[in-house]
């Protein structure tokens, strides 16, 4: 039987367009046994124009959470079942078969972490992220250059030390294992702490040029600094 994934997108007041392209490509999505969860952190709330396009879609106010991970985490107090989550930030585009091909791979090479090839939004040509590593004092440094042109140069699948958290599939034993995102961290890195976490305790990080993302990068700045 399909694997049930939860997608789980915190949401904080994003451009109607942005979160209209990104609701559209989760309806899209072809993986058979797929639910949503909506967490929505801002000040309007998401759950009409959420429904219109996933009407079976959970939408969980969560106004002034304090930071991703927070909000991620409510995940484990409202879900039940799932084998694998993939956390999503408002401002990704996945393909079609974006939530498929991560999936294959957690189960084809029994990793608990999987992220996809992340390219640009605004040229999808032009790869972004596929993977970092990280330096001896911890700093996280990408695999591969920034924009430089996608010629399928990097396609496969590879080992890695952590994944970019801007959609990301963690398989739920894992995630609830480690205790879930780091809630003392509120603002980027939250996914280099969950992937080392997980790292620490056995599992295995990968990355999969399978699943293509386009994102928009533009959680730049801590919301409450836009005020």
């Amino acid at each position: 039987a399909p694997r049930p994934v939860v997608v789980v997108v915190v949401t904080h007041d994003p451009p109607g367009d942005r979160r209209d392209a990104l609701l559209a490509a989760l309806a899209a999505q072809d993986h058979p046994n797929l639910d949503v969860l909506v967490v929505d952190t801002g000040e309007d709330d998401v759950t009409e124009a959420v429904h219109a396009v996933l009407p079976e879609a959970r939408v969980e106010r969560r106004e002034g959470a304090a930071g991703f991970g927070a909000a991620a985490n409510t995940v484990l107090d409202l879900v039940t079942g799932a084998e694998f989550y993939v956390f999503c930030h408002d401002d990704v585009e996945p393909d079609r078969g974006a939530v498929s091909a991560l999936v294959a791979a957690a189960e084809h090479w029994d990793a608990d972490v999987v992220g996809p090839k992340l390219v640009a939004s605004d040229d999808d040509r032009r790869l972004l992220q596929f993977g970092v590593t990280v330096d001896k004092v911890g700093v996280a440094l990408p695999l591969i250059e920034r924009r430089e042109l996608d010629q399928g140069q990097h396609d496969g699948l590879r080992d890695v030390f952590a994944v970019p958290g801007a959609f990301t599939l963690v398989r739920a034993s894992a995630f609830a294992e480690v205790g879930g995102f780091d809630e003392a961290i509120s603002f980027l890195n939250d996914d280099l702490s969950l992937c080392w976490r997980i790292r620490v305790a056995g599992g295995r990080v990968l990355v999969t040029s399978a699943a293509r993302v386009r994102h928009a990068e533009a959680f730049a700045t801590r919301p409450e600094a836009e005020a």
